[in-house]
Protein backbone atom coordinates (compact mmCIF):
# COMPACT_ATOMS: atom_id res chain seq x y z
CA UNK A 1 0.00 0.00 0.00
CA UNK A 2 1.43 3.27 -0.88
CA UNK A 3 1.54 5.99 1.62
CA UNK A 4 -1.13 8.89 2.00
CA UNK A 5 1.56 10.76 0.94
CA UNK A 6 2.33 9.12 -1.92
CA UNK A 7 -1.35 8.48 -2.91
CA UNK A 8 -2.10 12.30 -2.19
CA UNK A 9 1.31 13.67 -4.21
CA UNK A 10 -0.08 11.32 -7.09
CA UNK A 11 -3.03 12.44 -6.97
CA UNK A 12 -2.18 16.27 -7.36
CA UNK A 13 -0.43 15.86 -9.96
CA UNK A 14 -2.43 13.65 -11.90
CA UNK A 15 -5.12 16.51 -10.98
CA UNK A 16 -2.95 19.11 -11.96
CA UNK A 17 -1.15 17.98 -15.37
CA UNK A 18 -5.35 17.04 -16.57
CA UNK A 19 -6.19 20.64 -15.38
CA UNK A 20 -2.91 21.95 -17.25
CA UNK A 21 -3.79 20.43 -20.69
CA UNK A 22 -7.50 19.99 -20.51
CA UNK A 23 -8.64 22.77 -19.35
CA UNK A 24 -6.32 25.53 -20.45
CA UNK A 25 -6.23 24.24 -23.98
CA UNK A 26 -5.86 27.52 -25.86
CA UNK A 27 -3.17 26.18 -28.05
CA UNK A 28 -4.08 27.91 -31.20
CA UNK A 29 -3.37 31.53 -29.99
CA UNK A 30 -0.84 30.77 -26.77
CA UNK A 31 3.09 32.26 -27.29
CA UNK A 32 5.97 29.88 -27.14
CA UNK A 33 6.67 30.74 -22.98
CA UNK A 34 2.99 29.44 -22.18
CA UNK A 35 3.33 26.31 -23.87
CA UNK A 36 6.84 25.62 -22.18
CA UNK A 37 5.53 27.02 -18.87
CA UNK A 38 3.03 24.17 -18.67
CA UNK A 39 5.52 21.40 -20.20
CA UNK A 40 7.68 22.31 -17.58
CA UNK A 41 5.45 22.69 -14.71
CA UNK A 42 4.08 19.05 -15.86
CA UNK A 43 7.76 17.65 -15.37
CA UNK A 44 8.04 19.08 -12.08
CA UNK A 45 4.61 17.86 -10.65
CA UNK A 46 5.53 14.15 -12.05
CA UNK A 47 9.13 14.50 -10.80
CA UNK A 48 7.68 15.39 -7.51
CA UNK A 49 5.28 12.62 -7.26
CA UNK A 50 8.11 10.22 -8.35
CA UNK A 51 10.70 11.53 -5.59
CA UNK A 52 7.64 11.21 -2.64
CA UNK A 53 7.04 7.86 -3.75
CA UNK A 54 10.45 6.86 -3.80
CA UNK A 55 11.35 8.45 -0.16
CA UNK A 56 8.79 6.63 1.58
CA UNK A 57 9.60 3.15 1.40
CA UNK A 58 13.67 4.20 2.06
CA UNK A 59 12.66 4.83 5.54
CA UNK A 60 12.98 2.07 7.10
CA UNK A 61 10.29 2.97 9.71
CA UNK A 62 7.60 2.76 7.03
CA UNK A 63 8.97 -0.42 5.43
CA UNK A 64 9.22 -2.34 8.58
CA UNK A 65 6.10 -1.54 10.04
CA UNK A 66 4.12 -1.47 6.54
CA UNK A 67 5.84 -5.13 5.96
CA UNK A 68 5.64 -6.76 9.65
CA UNK A 69 1.73 -7.26 9.37
CA UNK A 70 2.01 -9.25 6.44
CA UNK A 71 2.55 -12.95 7.18
CA UNK A 72 -0.13 -12.57 10.18
CA UNK A 73 -3.00 -11.18 7.61
CA UNK A 74 -1.65 -14.20 5.65
CA UNK A 75 -2.28 -16.64 8.33
CA UNK A 76 -5.12 -15.30 9.21
CA UNK A 77 -6.59 -15.43 5.79
CA UNK A 78 -5.59 -19.13 5.47
CA UNK A 79 -7.09 -20.06 8.78
CA UNK A 80 -10.86 -18.26 8.04
CA UNK A 81 -10.84 -19.91 4.45
CA UNK A 82 -10.11 -23.37 5.79
CA UNK A 83 -12.61 -22.98 8.62
CA UNK A 84 -15.19 -21.84 6.11
CA UNK A 85 -14.08 -25.02 4.09
CA UNK A 86 -14.88 -27.96 6.70
CA UNK A 87 -17.62 -25.71 7.75
CA UNK A 88 -19.32 -25.98 3.63
CA UNK A 89 -18.27 -29.47 3.66
CA UNK A 90 -20.17 -30.58 6.82
CA UNK A 91 -23.30 -28.53 6.10
CA UNK A 92 -23.35 -30.55 2.02
CA UNK A 93 -22.85 -33.55 4.18
CA UNK A 94 -25.61 -33.21 6.51
CA UNK A 95 -27.90 -32.63 3.19
CA UNK A 96 -26.90 -35.38 1.23
CA UNK A 97 -27.96 -38.00 3.90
Amino acid sequence: MPSSHSQFMWFFSVYSFLFLYLRMHQTNNARFLDLLWRHVLSICLVTVALLVSYSRPISEFFLIRDTSLIPNILWFEYTVTRAEARNRQRKLGTKLQ
